[in-house]
């Protein structure tokens, strides 16, 4: 290993849309990405534990910013721990910032490639900009490492069920994301589900966690069974279903007294959400909207029982895999998670499976969880997590990828 370490004293590049919530609220970006922003930094983070100095180059960009009075937004260099992260100057105007995004963000990588010389790069997804970075890094003989976190598969009957904008998107993105592919020297998936999907799948590496796992696990101890629902709050990222599963618990007084149940995360319509919770007068809820990362931390460790609630079988079933459970795995928790991804091949005492997608099933599962089955499964969770998903084993499973 300490050979691989010498040979990789390098500097670490990652293209992607990296936000913090300073960067949101300056430049008026319509949504955080937080799967997107926890992953490239804890890719970066695996690559430093093996040696690495680790830059992020992200456009903090969106066809929806907001206007800006100096129409430009500037270049921004900030330092997250031990990875510099520079944001590309942006155009203040909606839709043309896209077009602006892809001169800026080439122009910056250029630069960044004569002042931090490197030997491979990064990009997240196929953003046009990052493809266009792609390009430029194979013409100047740095391999290309593409960190595939979705796919997209159109299909047909998109073009009369969806919109003409929804139908163009999954075709030009399937189109950069073959193309990303193809130049790509090594392409990072979450899931070996994904390979099902390509024809050929030699250049693939399955990464499904990356995680800071603690050296000790520590635990608040609750009178309640906490159970916390986070992420994306869609219908096919499971909030339908956890809402249902709420009513059956605002009709049995036996079981409802014994929980508290905690929601965060970006909801598509949050006064809708609301609304819901008020049906539920009997049953301890609390609703937190979007939080920063160390109130979700702080959220996090006080609850007993993480719920990963994805569709297994919605439209992105096969083509996103929720990366929350991970985190929760690393942090002690049960989770409760459906059969997608690589959850399903988890060991059986690392967590629990829904063999149903439904209501009652959810309920059985919770109700029929107590204190001490909860620990087990937590400990075991956080020993596979420590065991396979650290930083430094998932450098040595990049690093030695890329020296092949």
């Amino acid at each position: 290993m300490m050979k691989h370490q010498i040979r990789f004293r390098n500097n670490s590049v990652f293209v992607g849309n990296f936000l913090d919530d300073n960067i949101i609220k300056e430049r008026r970006l319509p949504s955080p990405n937080p799967a997107a922003t926890n992953r490239i930094f804890r890719l970066q983070q695996s690559l430093i534990s093996q040696g690495s100095r680790a830059y992020i180059v992200s456009p903090a960009s969106s066809a929806r910013i907001g206007y800006y009075p100096r129409l430009i937004y500037p270049v921004e260099i900030i330092r997250k721990k031990d990875i510099v992260v520079i944001y590309a100057s942006a155009l203040g105007v909606p839709y043309l910032s896209v077009i602006y995004e892809l001169f800026s963000m080439l122009y910056l990588y250029i630069r960044l490639t004569f002042l931090r010389p490197h030997t491979f790069i990064l990009l997240y997804c196929y953003y046009p900009s990052a493809v266009i970075i792609g390009i430029a890094a194979k013409i100047r003989g740095i391999k290309v490492i593409e960190d595939l976190e979705d796919i997209v598969n159109p299909k047909w009957t998109d073009w009369w069920k969806n919109s003409f904008l929804f139908s163009i998107q999954q075709s030009v993105g399937m189109i950069l994301m073959r193309f990303t592919i193809w130049i790509s020297d090594v392409v990072i998936v979450p899931t070996n589900k994904f390979m099902v999907n390509f024809k050929k799948t030699d250049k693939f590496l399955v990464i499904d966690g990356c995680i800071d796992v603690k050296n000790q696990l520590t635990r608040d101890k609750n009178e309640k069974i906490e159970v916390l629902l986070a992420g994306l709050l869609t219908e096919e990222q499971g909030i339908e279903l956890f809402l249902n599963t709420l009513n059956l618990f605002q009709n049995n007084k036996n079981t409802s007294f014994l929980f508290r149940f905690k929601i965060c995360g970006v909801s598509d319509n949050s006064e809708y959400l609301v609304e819901k919770i008020k049906n539920f007068p009997a049953l301890d809820i609390q609703y937190y909207g979007y939080t920063s990362t160390e109130e979700f931390d702080e959220i996090l460790n006080q609850s007993d029982v993480c719920l990963v609630l994805q569709n297994p079988h919605g439209r992105n079933s096969l083509q996103k895999t929720p990366s929350k459970g991970y985190e929760y795995m690393a942090a002690g928790k049960a989770i409760i998670v459906t059969p997608v991804g690589n959850y399903i091949s988890l060991p059986e005492n690392c967590c629990v499976v829904l063999k149903e997608y439904t209501p009652a099933e959810l309920y059985s599962k919770l109700v029929n969880l107590d204190k001490e089955q909860i620990h087990d499964i937590g400990t075991a969770a956080y020993l596979y997590a420590k065991a396979n998903w650290s930083y430094k084993q998932v450098g040595e499973r990049i690093l030695e990828r890329i020296l092949l």
